[in-house]
């Protein structure tokens, strides 16, 4: 088998592979003895059909297979041994490429074209990117601290019923002030006596005491029998009476926002004052803003990297890879039509990437933080390094069996890549942060989809 190369164009070779009849013919022979051992033709035993019926009814099928694997194996040497760097895997020559004889040929040649990566130049520190560093309002810092009140009550369990507790209760189906036997019943039923709207059954409540039992209609109650419905469930005949047992009440109140406070909302931080909480709130929510707004920010790096870094490429071959690759489902004259707006930016991106990856090793994700980004995804907050080995390998297991999946796998893993590179390309490129708020963000982003 002889293989060569010739150049033929610009990032465009041409590699002819020449497989001559001493190359396969013992391959084609030895592939048709195993056939015959498995041909099934009536009126022979398996095993004795005769050599040339078996060449008469699978010798093409046998050259061609042989021919395929040799060829196939003689390109990826071929590509191996020359340290190609090759957008894609090869593709037939079109301009080279004839049909074989394959029943007369004897010596059969093979033409493929293949296109050579660009050579990427690019220079970080000289791109200039224009963005912005949100940062909250004072009324949107106050509305964060009026909702982290609200989210963090103080929480007490006093023993007498007030207007506005939360009480867990026991309930059982009541017909004539007993229970009825084999009705509904349910234990650690919620129920917060503010969606009582009745007066007089608030009234009622008002004053029990923890171990407290009595009959509650809760239709007559919530003035609503869908309301009833709701808050009992499905199963649960809504117009009921319903024999109750109080056996805790939950009241939440309004916390002072004191160092007490503080250390609940910020369990890590000594805040000392009001002022201190309220600029780790605005710290906070910076952080928040940036998260939110990374994306636009990549993308704007991108543009700005796929503008200036220039290169050129081989279009008529990544046309036609596009196509070979879709499997039919995209036609060449859809291609012609998108190919600058659908495929050009993302082509040269790639590139880009793949050169800025290749000379920055720490950029590719590994297993290792591949799993810490499953275990961070699924359990928001944890801070894995702190847990017992026993709670450590639950959640490696937990993060094996959600990456067990390829598709969700690579997601997870692209994902992670552009959050790497994100935060590489900020630290690199020369970026302008002014200052804006979230609202007059938002308009600057509507103006420019405009």
């Amino acid at each position: 088998m002889n293989i060569t190369q010739t150049e033929k164009g610009e990032q465009l070779v041409s590699i002819k592979i020449s497989v001559a009849k001493e190359d396969y013919e013992p391959k084609v022979n030895d592939s048709l003895k195993k056939m015959r051992q498995k041909a099934n033709v009536p009126g022979f035993r398996p095993g004795m059909v005769p050599m040339g019926m078996v060449k008469k009814m699978y010798g093409m099928q046998a050259k061609m297979e042989v021919l395929n694997d040799l060829v196939s194996e003689g390109l990826n040497k071929h590509i191996v041994d020359n340290n190609l760097n090759l957008i894609g895997y090869p593709l037939s020559d079109p301009d080279q490429q004839t049909p074989a004889d394959l029943e007369h040929q004897e010596t059969m040649e093979f033409w493929f074209e293949a296109a050579i990566r660009p050579e990427i130049k690019y220079d970080l520190s000289n791109t200039m990117v224009d963005f912005y560093h949100v940062v909250p309002e004072e009324k949107e810092i106050q509305e964060t601290i009026d909702n982290l009140v609200k989210r963090n009550p103080n929480v007490s369990h006093p023993e007498t019923v007030e207007e506005n507790d939360r009480l867990e209760l026991k309930i059982r189906e009541a017909e004539d002030g007993k229970e009825v036997e084999g009705g509904f019943q349910k234990d650690g039923f919620f129920f917060d006596l503010k969606t009582i709207t009745a007066k007089t059954r608030k009234k009622k409540l008002i004053g029990k005491e923890v171990g407290a039992e009595f009959i509650f209609n809760f239709k007559d109650g919530l003035n609503s029998e869908e309301a009833a419905q709701k808050l009992l469930g499905e199963n649960a005949p809504a117009d009921s009476d319903y024999n109750i047992i109080i056996d805790d009440i939950i009241r939440e109140e309004t916390p002072e926002l004191n160092e007490e406070f503080f250390k609940k909302v910020f369990p890590d931080k000594e805040i000392a004052d009001l002022d201190a909480f309220k600029a780790l709130v605005k710290e906070e929510m910076e952080k928040q803003y940036e998260a939110e707004t990374d994306r636009i920010l990549f993308n704007k790096m991108i543009d700005e990297l796929v503008a200036g870094v220039q290169f050129n490429l081989p279009d008529a071959f990544l046309k036609r890879w596009i196509v070979e690759n879709s499997r039919g489902e995209i036609s060449m004259e859809d291609v012609e039509k998108n190919y600058e707006e659908n495929y050009v930016k993302g082509l040269r991106w790639q590139f880009i990437e793949d050169a800025i990856v290749k000379g920055n090793m720490e950029l590719v994700v590994t297993d290792a933080e591949l799993k810490d980004f499953v275990v961070k995804q699924i359990f928001p907050g944890i801070d894995y390094n702190t847990l017992e080995d026993d709670m450590k390998a639950n959640l490696d297991k937990i993060a094996a069996n959600y990456l067990k999946e390829g598709e969700q796998t690579e997601q997870l893993k692209n994902q992670l890549a552009d959050i790497k590179m994100t935060s590489f390309l900020k630290g690199k490129m020369n970026i302008n942060f002014p200052e804006i708020s979230y609202s007059d963000f938002i308009k600057k982003l509507e103006e420019e989809r405009k």
